[in-house]
């Protein structure tokens, strides 16, 4: 039986501890924050995507971007 790989992504510390303070700070629950997030990229067009992905990069280098 062949068994499919498996992904794994790797977080940040900085970011989880951004997103853990933000959803405490707002009485979110963590798992439909993250539903949603991937449902607004899954929801984007190629350019919005791309947006999202320098502004996380630039969150992850101390330069947010707005």
């Amino acid at each position: 039986m062949e068994s499919k790989p498996k992904r794994s992504y790797y977080l940040p510390g900085k970011l989880v501890a951004a997103f853990d303070k933000e959803c405490s700070k707002s009485g979110y629950v963590k798992e439909k924050v993250v539903a949603a997030a991937m449902l607004s990229f899954l929801d984007s067009g190629p350019e919005a995507r791309s947006k999202m992905f320098d502004r996380l990069d630039g969150f992850l280098r101390g330069k947010v971007k707005k």
